[in-house]
């Protein structure tokens, strides 16, 4: 069995590999969701390489979802897990959008006003810097 610190440091760093995947995937992402936003017809290749981008975050938000634990030391992991499915969540909204079961105005517009994953990449991002600090944190 493994001490308290030896614990949260395994953990830590399985979480920090899950979303070090995920924030190098964010650049396939903002790519398929610019795709989805071009006017005009959108090719079944977005739609193809964007649910490969869509599976593999929904097998990182499943993984930090096993990951996850009660902790009041940054960053949460269930923080992680929400923005890991929000990512999985934009990049289905824009697919849903580009290839709609019915065509409206209303969803063309919406499809066009489509700019990218937003803030909350960016925040996945500043996690990473936190994993990677309390990591070294601890194992100094």
């Amino acid at each position: 069995m493994l001490d308290p610190a030896t614990a949260e440091l395994v953990r830590l760093g399985a979480l920090l590999e899950v979303v070090v995947q995920a924030v190098a995937l964010q650049e396939r992402a903002e790519a398929v969701i610019a795709d989805c936003a071009r006017p005009g017809e959108t090719s079944w290749e977005v739609a193809r390489h964007g649910r490969a981008v869509a599976a593999q975050y929904g097998r990182l938000s499943g993984w930090a979802a096993d990951l996850a634990w009660q902790t009041d030391r940054p960053p949460p992991p269930q923080r992680i897990v929400e923005l890991l499915r929000y990512h999985l969540g934009m990049l289905d909204c824009a697919l849903k959008l580009a290839f709609p079961r019915y065509r409206s105005d209303r969803l063309e517009s919406r499809r066009l006003s489509l700019t990218g994953l937003g803030p909350p990449a960016r925040e996945l991002r500043d996690l990473e810097t936190t994993l990677r600090h309390r990591i070294t944190t601890l194992t100094s």
